[in-house]
């Protein structure tokens, strides 16, 4: 063993330091808002038992399950526990990465790599979200801690940890398939080792990958082949909204901003001889990435995700920088990197809801027994009843997709009827004013008409103001 591997050897006491610093800052400067549409529907299939239905990502579900069975019987909903899942996943995977930069960098200043990552803008704001990308971070460490070893000492059991912390990576969102491709042209690139044991890398690594995967399926029941025929079905349907005006924005908002400004430096970085392997290895990185922001962004929706499809391109854009600047323009990079990054998440810190809304609600429930609320879509009422009522039944407007689309093929009144008459159930119906504002200002005519033409009209209409609660209970006539 090389004096350089001995050396990264120590320093447990410094790679745990981070950890737990970067967790409690992490932990002090979370969201407390969720993060689009797939937080919501995180925390109804948790709340409702069904891990099955996030096919593309089969590992993440079962994985905060489990962790809830430790955190709800001391009182955590599923929101805190996603977001638990993202800090200690984050966490551990700098503690990871700051094994792998004494390696990488040298032991004296393998702490510049986890405290870059830990202040990279996308990186950042999943470490403080209720996400998968916060807890992806975890097996990404591991395979680059891996990497880093074998780099230092080939070894067959060091590349199968490779392949196993990539496959762990890709079950729990199927980016991380990306990931060992890129190890694989840097191990070649940086031409430290033979070719012949590069070859031995690609193999005893691809093994562990599809060992893990294989594995991750059967321990939660699911087909490995489900992940792949999920995620064809998600660029098919997607594939069709494309708009290629929104190219540009979706190139800002997700392979530029969300890792500045690292993602400009990996231009000079082609250009330096010891930098070049990590820029050519960020670049095929986030060439390979591409595709998923591309068919899930670039269309009339106008979402944005920070980053989140191309967090694996984090390490080697860093990784470039270093080799490319001086130390103290890489330190004043970091700055940088914490000014974007505390922009990027900064008004998500703020409760986005009037905790009012929540004591009056459950007021409501206790006077009039079980409700089923319409909402509107990404509105504050969504935000409350998804963080502070996860067991209160409500859909959002966005439901009504379903009939603008044309996918129902009846008018639009009995159509909503038949909709509510199935979500409620025997329920009291109430509708939000987020809701009413949502329907009253939406592009169709007949939905922005659905309230003074055939609602005020078919139900009973009883106004509720209480505080921090508008809303109107519906009952049919």
């Amino acid at each position: 063993m090389n004096g350089r591997a001995v050396a990264a050897g120590r320093g447990m006491g410094v790679s745990a330091a981070i950890a737990v610093l970067a967790a409690v800052a992490f932990t002090l400067l979370r969201q407390r808002a969720l993060h689009g549409e797939d937080t919501r529907l995180f925390v109804l299939g948790l709340a409702a038992g069904d891990t099955g239905w996030l096919s593309r990502h089969f590992l993440f579900l079962p994985t905060i399950q489990g962790l809830g069975a430790v955190l709800r019987p001391f009182g955590a909903s599923w929101f805190v526990v996603l977001q638990t899942a993202a800090i200690a996943g984050s966490a551990l995977g700098l503690f990871c990465l700051h094994r792998a930069g004494r390696r990488l960098l040298g032991a004296d200043v393998g702490h510049w790599l986890p405290i870059a990552l830990a202040l990279v803008p996308g990186w950042f704001f999943f470490a403080t979200a209720a996400e998968i990308h916060g807890l992806f971070v975890l097996p990404l460490g591991v395979a680059w801690w891996a990497f880093a070893a074998w780099h230092d000492v080939p070894g067959r059991w060091r590349a199968v940890a490779v392949g196993v912390g990539c496959g762990v990576a890709a079950a729990l969102h199927f980016t991380g398939y990306a990931l060992l491709p890129t190890l694989l042209l840097l191990a070649f690139l940086r031409r430290r080792q033979p070719v012949r044991t590069c070859v031995g890398l690609c193999a005893w690594s691809g093994l562990g990958l599809v060992g893990a995967v294989v594995l991750a399926a059967l321990a939660v029941g699911v087909s490995p082949w489900g992940q792949f025929t999920a995620a064809a079905e998600f660029g098919e349907a997607w594939s069709v909204r494309v708009q290629m005006a929104e190219v540009p924005r979706v190139g800002w908002t997700e392979f530029v901003r969300p890792f500045l400004p690292w993602s400009f430096l990996v231009v000079p970085a082609c250009f330096v001889p010891s930098a070049r392997p990590y820029a050519v290895g960020a670049l095929l990185a986030m060439g390979m990435h591409a595709p998923t922001p591309l068919l899930g962004l670039a269309n009339a929706e106008r979402l944005v995700e920070h980053g989140a499809y191309l967090t694996a391109c984090a390490v080697p854009l860093v990784l470039a920088a270093w080799h490319t600047v001086p130390r103290w323009a890489f330190a004043g990079s970091v700055v940088v990197a914490a000014v974007v990054a505390n922009g990027l998440q900064a008004g998500r810190r703020v409760v986005p809801y009037d905790p009012a809304m929540v004591a009056s609600l459950r007021a409501l429930q206790q006077e009039r027994g079980p409700l089923a609320l319409v909402v509107g879509s990404r509105s504050a009422d969504m935000e409350a009843l998804t963080i502070e009522c996860e067991g209160q039944l409500f859909i959002d407007t966005d439901k009504v997709r379903v009939w603008t689309d044309g996918a129902s093929g009846v008018p639009l009144a009995p159509w909503f009827d038949a909709i509510i008459a199935h979500f409620a159930s025997g329920r009291q119906l109430v509708v939000c004013a987020s809701a009413r504002a949502a329907f009253a200002q939406h592009a169709h005519p007949e939905v922005r008409a659905l309230w003074a033409d055939h609602l005020a009209r078919a139900y009973v209409v009883e106004p509720i103001v209480r505080p921090g609660l508008e809303a109107w209970l519906l009952t049919r006539r």
